[in-house]
């Protein structure tokens, strides 16, 4: 069918700003006349024009008595290059039908779009499939909850290790697992590591060596003490990419005017037996406008995100390597008792980088802050 092989192209194309569109959704669109593409776009980042307004341009005067077919609900917002919605743009344009892969969840669109270029004149198809909301998982989820979608990332070995006993983690998995974790930093557009993590590995946690450039991402600690040294790469480079810092209330206060005037954000956090809020946390993380977060560790940290039914997402990447019983697992204690209460997670694709094998996976309850996606 051909409409069908039009969706899919824009498909293709939306995937292009996967890595760079975050927190904005990702949108491809497709300008057919007569048979013949006239007009292709998608979205690349955030502030700049939106792939229907992309293939409108280069459509032209051939857009007249098109189709136009769009992954996502048009905008009703003045958003492009020339101040104009898309749902202005596409009617000005001489577009006569828009087929929609699905409406988008955003509040200000939602249907209302679709009823904007219906009273303009246009035929609208509303196909609402749901591969098109898969595509756009991170979008539809903090749309609807309000919260990042959070993406827990681990690299063990075979044995479920992600360091030695003295905390010796460099490298866990080869080149190949570790450029596709910073795809992953790419596509969130928010990256999460306990305290501890920043002590043992001074990580820089910015994406690096992508094929395209990028949006900011914001780079989030976990740390209730307030012992993020000064000296870390993390605060040195503040003033480059966003560095929010969670704490206590009562934390050393000449310690935290040094960290903020290296530019990094200090949020105080609600706490409960020395271990910080994740709920207000990722809370304050929607506030902000952050639409995905990456987990990267360490076991701590992932243990909380797990234990509170928090995590949307999983992706092991296991290294063919045994580290024995002395090794740091990659999941703190669950305090579990019995095999039932064991959280369970579904299999959702297996991938092989170099020597290492990366399994994703997706909660297979579903659970307060859980949100199930398989395939």
């Amino acid at each position: 069918m051909l409409r069908d092989r039009y969706m899919e192209r824009a498909r293709e194309l939306a995937e292009r700003g996967r890595y760079s569109v975050a927190p904005n959704p990702l949108v491809g669109a497709v300008v057919v006349r007569d048979g013949e593409v006239v007009g292709e776009g998608w979205h690349v980042r955030a502030g700049r024009d939106h792939a229907e307004t992309i293939a409108l341009q280069k459509a032209g005067a051939a857009a007249r008595d098109a189709t136009m077919y769009v992954t996502l609900e048009p905008c009703n917002y003045r958003s492009n290059s020339s101040g104009e919605s898309c749902t202005e743009a596409i009617p000005r344009s001489g577009i006569r039908k828009v087929v929609v892969g699905h409406l988008d969840p955003n509040p200000k669109m939602n249907g209302r779009s679709i009823g904007m270029l219906k009273e303009a004149g246009l035929e609208v198809e509303l196909l609402n499939s749901p591969e098109f909301e898969r595509q756009n998982e991170q979008w539809f989820w903090t749309q609807r909850v309000g919260r990042p979608f959070v993406h827990l990332k681990l690299a063990a070995t075979l044995d479920g290790r992600i360091a030695t006993a003295n905390g010796d983690s460099k490298w866990v998995t080869g080149e190949e697992a570790r450029r596709k974790a910073h795809l992953l930093r790419a596509e969130a557009g928010a990256v999460l590591v306990g305290v501890n993590t920043v002590i043992a590995d001074d990580p820089l946690l910015i994406p690096r060596d992508l094929p395209q450039e990028p949006s900011r991402v914001t780079r989030v600690v976990l740390d209730p003490q307030l012992r993020t040294p000064i000296e870390s790469h993390l605060v040195q480079t503040a003033g480059e990419a966003a560095v929010l810092i969670f704490t206590n209330a009562t934390t050393d206060k000449d310690r935290r005017r040094k960290l903020e005037a290296s530019g990094v954000e200090i949020i105080a956090t609600p706490n409960s037996a020395g271990r910080l809020d994740l709920s207000f946390i990722l809370d304050e993380l929607g506030r902000k406008g952050i639409s995905g977060v990456l987990i990267e560790g360490g076991g701590e940290t992932a243990r909380g995100f797990v234990r509170g039914g928090l995590v949307n997402k999983l992706t092991i990447f296991y290294a063919p390597k045994l580290l024995g019983s002395e090794g740091i697992p990659m999941i703190g204690s669950l305090s579990l008792e019995k095999m039932a209460d064991a959280p369970r997670f579904s299999v959702s694709n297996v991938e092989r980088f170099g020597e290492d094998v990366a399994i994703t996976l997706y909660p297979s309850k579903i659970k307060e802050g859980y949100v199930h996606r398989v395939g």
